[in-house]
């Protein structure tokens, strides 16, 4: 570092200053993702009148209060189906009343981003809940989020574990692959066959997936790789490999590739649509293609 002739102890007394000038805006900077006790009293009366709703069966207030958005780290936009199954869902077990405390974590990049006017916060504490005349409490997270100037609601999960009791036996033995997506086209070099999808019997939230690709030029592929992802966005599998067991000889196929794909989903969402894509490959000649890319993304929204 170039220091301009300074001598050392007025260069360090200058860093030394500039330090301390320093501090405190980052402090302030730092302070970003608290919750703002200005709005607290809204907060404190929409909630009420989101556990006063349920506890007097109240449903289109309760739908009113949830919003427009399932939060929680992302935006997903209610669908009217999903909206109704996730009211059936807690009308079995109605929260009642919630005592509870802010969880403004540093560590959320999403609120430290997001406008205020639409921040999110985690609500942690004890719930009561009512099942025919039974009162329970139970410790659950709730999300709160702001829309419009106006405080919403996500409950917890309550329709993500249960996605087992909806299943039959006759859907649990069947092949899944005509719900995969398979992007493709005249150009690419490879194509997924022999594709088969299953429900994992011991986990309902996930699928194994087995295929072979086919090389469908007059080259050997040397390396390769592909991504299998979900259309809510929650997570992908992505292989690539360039081993000499992995290489596809022209006009054949490879080994078969078995896959736990995790489909993390709400039930009352609807289950996601799974699609499989090459990604790039490589040819012993050293020659190479990659998928076409779409651009753009989608962001969060008005």
């Amino acid at each position: 570092m170039k220091t301009l002739g300074l001598p050392k102890t007025l260069i360090f007394a200058l860093l030394y200053v500039w330090t301390l000038c320093a501090a405190p805006a980052h402090g302030q900077a730092d302070e970003a993702w608290k919750f703002p006790e200005a709005l607290r009293s809204a907060l404190d009366s929409r909630l009420r009148s989101f556990t006063e709703a349920q506890a007097e069966g109240d449903w289109s207030k309760v739908a009113l209060l949830l919003g427009r958005y399932r939060r929680g780290g992302n935006y997903m936009l209610y669908t009217p189906s999903h909206r109704a199954c996730l009211i059936n869902v807690m009308k079995q077990f109605p929260m009642i009343d919630f005592t509870y405390k802010v969880w403004d974590s540093s560590f959320s990049s999403e609120i430290l981003s997001t406008p205020p006017e639409r921040k999110w916060w985690m609500l942690v504490g004890e719930a009561t809940f009512r099942q025919d005349s039974i009162k329970s409490t139970k410790h659950i997270y709730l999300t709160a989020y702001r829309d419009r100037g106006n405080w919403y609601f996500t409950p917890p999960p309550f329709d993500n574990g249960s996605a087992i009791s909806h299943l039959t036996a006759e859907q649990l033995a069947t092949d899944q692959k005509d719900k995969v997506g398979l992007r493709t086209g005249p150009g690419f070099p490879l194509e997924v066959v022999d594709l088969h999808v299953f429900i994992d019997k011991d986990n309902a939230l996930s699928r194994k997936v087995h295929f072979r690709l086919r090389n469908k030029t007059d080259k050997r592929v040397v390396a390769y790789s592909y991504k299998i992802s979900e259309s809510n966005n929650d997570g992908s599998i992505t292989y690539g490999t360039g081993t000499e067991r992995d290489w596809i000889e022209p006009m054949n196929v490879s080994r078969q590739f078995d896959e736990d794909d995790v489909t993390s989903y709400y039930w009352c969402e609807g289950e996601p649509k799974t699609s499989i894509e090459v990604l790039d490959v490589r040819f012993e000649d050293g020659t190479s293609w990659n998928a076409p890319r779409a651009h753009g993304h989608i962001g969060d929204p008005k």
